[in-house]
């Protein structure tokens, strides 16, 4: 650790944070005893292996709260001294971006990495001293910065003073925890609660590929979310009668939310719960008065050709991110009157192209846009371009001279989620591609793997990412293979055996095929027309 300790030093002076050689408070709250190494090895035979081994863990367990103290330090001093960003939490996208090229994780872990790192650093720096010297774990350190999140920087600091008055390097986790719970209260107390106002939101969550099945996690105000919950039980009753209505009457044609097509042949009404649901997903969304989007939103399911012949049951993939069961998968495809074709280079997935003319892409390129961006083609950002996003020009297109500027190609396109874009737009990040990849430039083939896009971040950094492929293609490509080998052994041992055949005497074959026609027949019982045996009475 002695290789950054003296620059940490200058650095936490520097900050008006305190140094090891600076006293911290004093202890209000005391553990019974000081946890030392005695302390530790009570319960441990003294001198034995067990005992190298308890105190080899608590030694690495120094080691590592000091690590992560140093690799908070590098990422508040990164936010800190970027020039775009200034030290303003608001501004942290290109920092971000930055942090995530060199932690190779999402551009949205790499923007909380900074935002806790900043907070704790700038301002808890009582207990990142304990965190840097190894006396509070690097769990513990987690578990504190997670409490003050939505702190105020006022009330992190007021926490960060109450936990200094704890003998961190000493008590048990339990007393640890127990206090930052009272320090979030007591830096809390008087202010306002949130409004829930606020926390009004809609997400997807608990997606199991296994069933094929999400959930829909509605949050909102408690009357808010009282009264959906009462107009869906009320429309779901009134649909429920007159379900039961029709089917009593025997009436023909459509049921109302009929969603599976089978209420007649199971003549039962859909439960309650089935037709909340039913109206939720079944239902035209009234926005009036503002004008519905003219470009519907569409869901994109890749199915294998393998899983629609039934020669496997590989997943489909929802989005080309998310596996669908074979069963679903076929369901859909069934249901739809038009499949789109998609070749996908049979080695690595990657998409093959299709081209344009025009500065706007056409639909079956917008298609295969959304199959190889299904997420912003920004490194690290996650965000989905199923909606709110858009079609960008690597190089710009030039409107004035068509033939000067950047075409419309799959080459020279990708999504980007809007915020990115504007960040391109602004020059802050800037993607190339390799022009031997262009197909235009060249003799006209493709390149056989996913394109490859080099990022320059604020004309500092370079990271690489590549579009999305089908993750499916290399085992579709397989299960064929396997298919074709069966098919080529089945039809050479046919041949073989057919040429075995044809070489025997033409009157040993005539034998053996009256010999087995025989032995097919033999043994059958003949029974002639007219009353059986056992027939009482004639037929007639």
């Amino acid at each position: 650790m002695g290789e950054f300790d003296e620059r940490e030093h200058e650095e936490l002076a520097a900050h008006g944070a305190p140094t090891p050689a600076q006293a911290l408070p004093e202890w209000s709250v005391r553990a019974r005893r000081e946890l030392d190494e005695d302390c530790l090895l009570e319960e441990v035979e003294p001198g034995s292996l067990e005992a190298g081994r308890v105190l080899g863990l608590h030694r690495t367990m120094r080691t590592r709260a000091s690590l992560h103290a140093h690799h908070l330090r590098q990422l508040a001093t990164f936010f800190r001294e970027d020039p775009e960003v200034r030290g303003v939490l608001d501004d942290a996208e290109v920092t971000a971006l930055k942090v995530a090229a060199g932690l190779r994780c999402s551009y949205v872990r790499a923007w909380a990495k900074v935002r806790d790192a900043h907070a704790a650093v700038e301002w808890m720096p009582l207990t990142f001293t304990y965190l840097r010297r190894g006396d509070l774990p690097e769990e513990w350190h987690h578990y504190l910065v997670r409490h003050v999140r939505r702190l105020t920087e006022h009330q992190a600091r007021e926490v960060d003073a109450h936990m200094a008055g704890v003998e961190l390097p000493s008590v048990s986790q339990d007393t640890f925890e127990k206090h930052v719970r009272l320090a979030v209260k007591l830096a809390t107390a008087g202010s306002l609660p949130t409004p829930p106002s606020r926390s009004r939101d809609v997400e997807i969550v608990d997606v199991d590929t296994e069933t094929g099945t999400a959930s829909l996690l509605v949050t909102g105000p408690i009357p808010e979310i009282q009264a959906l919950a009462h107009r869906l039980d009320v429309a779901s009753r009134t649909v429920q009668k007159a379900q039961r209505t029709a089917l009593e009457a025997g009436a023909e044609g459509p049921l109302p939310f009929d969603i599976d097509r089978d209420l007649a042949e199971r003549g039962k009404a859909l439960s309650l719960r089935t037709l909340r649901y039913a109206i939720l997903t079944h239902s035209i969304m009234d926005i009036d008065p503002v004008e519905e989007t003219a470009k519907p939103y569409k869901i994109l399911v890749t199915v294998p050709a393998t899983t629609l012949l039934g020669l496997d049951d590989a997943p489909a993939m929802l989005d080309g991110m998310t596996p669908v069961p074979a069963e679903l998968a076929r369901e859909l495809a069934a249901g739809e009157g038009t499949w789109q074709r998609i070749l996908t280079d049979p080695m690595t997935g990657a998409h093959l192209p299709v081209s344009a003319t025009t500065y706007q892409p056409t639909s079956q390129m917008r298609l295969q846009l959304r199959l190889r961006h299904p997420v912003c083609a920004v490194p690290g950002c996650t965000r989905s371009t199923a909606m709110a996003a858009e079609d960008d020009h690597i190089i710009e297109y030039d409107h004035d001279h068509s033939g000067r500027g950047g075409q419309t190609s799959l080459w020279n396109l990708h999504r980007l989620c809007w915020q990115h874009h504007q960040m391109k737009t602004a020059g802050l990040i800037d993607p190339v591609r390799d022009p031997h990849d262009d197909p235009e430039a060249g003799d006209g083939t493709t390149t056989a793997g996913p394109l490859e896009t080099t990022w320059m971040i604020d004309r500092e950094i370079r990271a690489r990412a590549r579009e999305n492929t089908d993750l499916l293609t290399p085992h579709t490509v397989k299960v064929l293979e396997r298919a074709w080998r069966a098919h080529q052994h089945a039809h050479d041992e046919a041949t073989r055996l057919h040429a075995e055949n044809r070489a025997r005497p033409r009157q040993e074959r005539v034998a053996e095929q009256r010999a087995a026609a025989l032995a097919a027949h033999r043994g059958r019982r003949i029974i002639p027309p007219g009353p059986t045996i056992d027939a009482t009475t004639p037929p007639f």
